[in-house]
Formats: structure tokens, C-alpha cells, sequence
């Protein structure tokens, strides 16, 4: 297990242009083992493109990324994969491989080349079958399921990678309430040695979940902190210009916006 508060990947004052239009601007964060951190905002803030920086598809302009001491894209791929696994929000399905199989992928780092998944392996993805539900229909074809199975298939994917740190752009968006609530209570448990950030549009997940939320607008930070400081009223109407109110019930939290 990690020590507590480790910092397996920082980025700090990064900033980011596509086709000289800034996407991103001053922002820093830091995954840290045992933290669930959680990336909010409007469409166009920023989210996406921080987690593709975070990983290593993109090269900040200006600014600093490391993962464990080094760049992301430093890593052999093997090696990268066993430290990060990232799980982006347009996944395409062309090959008829079942649910089992599209979950062994995630193995792939840590298997020698032309190796066979062994005893540890096949452990691994049961487990995380078992986890997102999956195993009643392991064994049927990916591109004949629908769209809350393939993102819960992907899930799986992800956790039998067991990477050391995790990064998932917006992991929720075809679930049901249950298998959000279940997705994010499994990443508050999971958060306890390895370090977590999520991008989200459920704010009363966020809420209710995160230990830390960065909150952005047009590619600037507007907050980062606790979650019930970074999403008070006044933060939220800065970031998405509507006025807000926050609720906190004894088992649930919620955000109402009006004009």
C-alpha cells in the first residue's frame, strides 16, 4: 500500500494552445495516493484536455507533468501502463471480442510480449468483472452491448490494469444511478492506495465522493479544495454563470441552478 499523501502525479502551471486558441491556463493539481480528486466544470473547460496532458497524449507549452519523478510519456508503454491507466470518454468497438476478453486487455502491461495470461491474470479479471457487474454477460460480444454495459466493460478493463494511478474523463455519463453510486463508492475504496482524479458534470456526486475538487472555466482554475468549499454558490456562478444552491441532507448532498 502507498504511504498516505504520496504524490504519484502533479502537474503544476501547465498550460496548453490548440491552433494557437488556449485550452488550458495556469492550472495545476496533484493525484495523490489515498485521495479521490474529481475535475468539474462546463463543457469547454479544460477537462478533457487536462487528462490527456496528465497521461502523456499531450505536451504542455509551459509548465511541469510527472508521473512518479519522470514525463508520462518517458515511460516504455509497458511501464506507463503499470503506473497510469487512463480511461477516455469516446471508447470504439471494431473487433467482436466478448466482455472477458476486452477486460484481459487490461493485462496487457503486465505481460511480457507474445505471453499468455496465466493464473494471476485471469484472477485479476474475474474480479473486476465481478466488480462492475459484468460477469453474466462475459461472454457476449462488446459491440452488441449497450452503452452502460461497453462503459461498464471499459471500467473493468481499467481495474484489472491495476494501475498505481488512475484517470477517468467523465466514467459515469451512459451509467445508471446504481452503477454511478456503485462506480464512485468502488473509487472511494480503491482511492486508498493508488491516487485518483475523475472528470465529472454530476456535481452531487462530486459532493457527496470527492475528497478534492478542481473546478474549471474556460480553461482557468476557479477552485480547488475540499469539495464543499471549491463547489460553494460562489464558485459555481463564476464557473457556469447561473446562480446556485447547495444541500446537504443527512445521506445525500445536491445543487440546484436558476437564473
Amino acid at each position: 500500500q502507498a504511504e498516505e499523501g504520496m504524490v504519484s502525479l502533479y502537474a503544476e502551471s501547465i498550460g496548453f494552445s490548440y491552433r494557437n486558441v488556449p485550452m488550458l491556463r495556469d492550472v495545476s493539481v496533484r493525484v495523490e495516493s489515498g485521495k479521490l480528486t474529481m475535475l468539474a466544470g462546463p463543457n469547454g473547460s479544460g477537462k478533457s484536455t487536462l487528462l490527456k496532458l496528465l497521461s502523456g497524449f499531450l505536451t504542455p507549452e509551459c509548465g511541469t507533468v510527472f508521473l512518479d519523478g519522470r514525463a508520462p510519456a518517458a515511460y516504455p508503454w509497458r511501464e506507463r501502463g503499470r503506473r497510469l491507466a487512463f480511461l477516455a470518454q469516446d471508447f470504439h468497438f471494431e473487433l467482436e471480442f466478448t466482455v472477458r476478453e476486452t477486460v484481459m486487455l487490461g493485462r496487457n502491461p503486465h505481460l511480457h510480449a507474445f505471453a499468455v495470461p496465466g493464473a494471476s491474470d485471469r484472477k485479476a479479471v474475474q474480479k473486476a468483472l465481478e466488480d462492475m457487474e459484468l460477469s453474466d454477460i462475459s461472454e457476449r460480444p462488446v459491440n452488441r452491448l449497450s452503452g452502460g454495459e461497453r462503459q461498464r466493460t471499459m471500467l473493468a478493463a481499467m481495474l484489472a490494469q491495476n494501475a498505481g494511478t488512475w484517470l477517468l474523463d467523465e466514467p459515469t455519463s451512459s451509467l445508471d444511478v446504481r452503477h454511478a453510486l456503485r462506480l464512485a463508492e468502488l473509487l472511494r475504496e480503491r482511492r486508498r492506495d493508488r491516487g485518483i482524479l475523475m472528470a465529472t458534470h454530476d456535481l452531487a456526486l462530486a459532493l457527496r465522493y470527492a475528497d478534492e475538487v478542481l473546478l474549471l472555466k474556460s480553461g482557468l482554475p476557479v477552485a480547488y479544495g475540499p469539495p464543499e468549499e471549491a463547489l460553494s454558490p460562489g464558485n459555481l456562478r463564476r464557473a457556469y454563470g447561473c446562480h446556485a444552491e447547495v444541500l446537504h441532507g443527512d445521506r445525500s448532498s445536491s445543487i440546484g441552478f436558476f437564473r
